[in-house]
C-alpha cells in the first residue's frame, strides 16, 4: 500500500514574481513529492511557467472574488497550510479555525521604519498584528537576528528553530571576478534599498560603470533620476528575468545593496551564486550569512562603503578570494539543502 501523502497548500501565487510568492514556487519545486502533495495557486495576469506535481488553483478575474475561492479550495484540501502573504488574512483565519487545520507562517522582517508604517496601515496596532500571529500554529523567523528584534521591539514570539530562505544555484553560472570595474543594485521599491546612496556611489566613482535592476515601484523613475543627475556611467535595465539576470552578473563584480531596511535579501544569495560578493549595511542583522571581508562586506556608513570600493579597486586578489568564498556561501544556501528543514517542520505539524 503506497504510503500517503502530506497535502500541504502553499498560499502564494507561484506563477507571479513576488518575493512570497517566489519562495512557495520554490519550495512547490523542490519538497518531496514523494512524501508531499502540493496544493498551491496561480494568478490569471502571471507569466511563470506551471511547476510539474503541483496542483494548482488558477485565480481568474475578478481577482477580489477568485482568491477567496482559490484560499477555501487550499485550506479545505490540506492537511497543512502555509500562509506567508498578508492576503484575506482574516478570511483564512476563520477557514483554518472552521476546518481544524494546522498552519503556519514566517515572519520576514524586522517591524519596525517601513516595515512598521506598512503592518499599522494593514492591521492598525501591533497587538492586532500579534493577535493575528498568534491563530497559526506555529510562526517562524527566517533570521536569528529578526526573531530576536521582533521579540525585542513587539514580544512576538516565533520559534526557536529558524526557517531560512534558500536559492536556486542552477539558475546561474559562478565565475571568476578579478578586476573590480563593474557594480549593480539588484531590487524593486528602489527608493526603500539605499537608492540615493547608490547614486552617491555612482557620482563618487566615475570609472565605475553602475547598473540598476528593478523599478522604483511607482516612488521614482530610475531611468529619469539618473538623467537628472547626469550620470553617464549608470545604466538601467528594468525587470529581468533569472537568465537575464545570470548573463549581466558574468560582467560584474560587485552587488551593491545599500538598504537600512530588509529581512533576509535573497539577491545577495543569488549574486553570491554568480561568484559576485555584496556590500550592505549591517541594519539588519547581514552578518548572519556574510562573513566581513570573507564572503562579502557589511559596513555602517555610507563612507564605509566608499572605502571598501576604493580598497576593492586596489586589491584585486581579495576580491579574487572573496569571490570565490561567495559562491561558497551561495552554494549552502541552495535550496535542495535548505527545503529539508521546511520538510521536517511540515511533517511534524501534520502529526499535531
Amino acid at each position: 500500500m503506497p504510503k500517503k501523502k502530506i497535502k500541504v497548500f502553499l498560499g502564494g501565487y507561484i506563477n507571479s514574481i513576488n518575493a512570497q510568492n517566489l519562495n512557495c514556487r520554490a519550495l512547490a519545486q523542490h519538497l518531496d513529492k514523494s512524501n508531499f502533495q502540493v496544493l498551491t495557486l496561480s494568478l490569471y495576469s502571471g507569466s511563470l511557467p506551471s511547476i510539474t506535481g503541483a496542483r494548482t488553483f488558477r485565480c481568474f478575474w475578478p481577482h477580489k472574488l477568485s482568491a477567496y475561492m482559490g484560499y477555501l479550495w487550499g485550506i479545505w484540501n490540506a492537511d497543512v497550510v502555509y500562509l506567508p502573504k498578508q492576503e484575506l488574512v482574516f478570511w483564512n483565519q476563520c477557514l483554518i479555525k472552521l476546518f481544524g487545520k494546522v498552519s503556519f507562517t514566517t515572519l520576514e522582517g524586522v517591524i519596525d521604519g517601513t516595515n512598521l508604517d506598512k503592518a499599522l496601515s494593514f492591521y492598525h496596532s501591533t497587538e492586532r498584528m500579534r493577535s493575528t500571529l498568534e491563530h497559526f500554529t506555529r510562526v517562524f523567523s527566517i533570521t536569528a537576528f529578526m526573531r530576536k528584534k521582533n521579540w525585542e521591539l513587539h514580544r512576538f514570539t516565533t520559534q526557536e528553530k529558524i526557517l531560512c530562505l534558500g536559492v536556486d544555484i542552477s539558475v546561474f553560472t559562478s565565475s571568476a571576478k578579478k578586476k573590480l570595474s563593474e557594480i549593480v543594485l539588484i531590487g524593486n521599491n528602489l527608493k526603500h534599498k539605499g537608492w540615493e546612496d547608490y547614486m552617491a556611489l555612482a557620482y563618487n566613482f566615475p570609472e565605475l560603470q553602475f547598473h540598476v535592476v528593478g523599478t522604483g515601484n511607482g516612488f521614482l523613475i530610475p531611468e529619469e533620476e539618473v538623467r537628472k543627475k547626469n550620470l553617464e556611467n549608470v545604466s538601467c535595465h528594468g525587470l529581468l528575468n533569472h537568465h537575464s539576470l545570470n548573463e549581466l552578473l558574468q560582467q560584474i563584480q560587485l552587488l551593491v545593496f545599500p538598504s537600512r531596511s530588509e529581512g533576509f535579501p535573497k539577491v545577495t544569495l543569488e549574486a553570491a551564486c554568480a561568484g559576485v560578493p555584496s556590500l550592505v549595511y549591517s541594519d539588519y542583522g547581514a552578518e548572519e550569512w556574510i562573513t566581513h571581508n570573507k564572503n562579502g562586506f557589511v559596513v555602517d556608513t555610507l563612507d564605509e562603503m566608499k572605502e571598501t570600493i576604493s580598497r576593492l579597486q586596489k586589491e584585486q586578489e581579495k576580491l579574487s578570494a572573496v569571490s570565490k568564498s561567495a559562491v561558497e556561501l551561495g552554494k549552502s544556501f541552495d535550496w535542495s539543502k535548505k527545503v529539508k528543514d521546511w520538510e521536517q517542520v511540515i511533517e511534524q505539524l501534520a502529526k499535531a
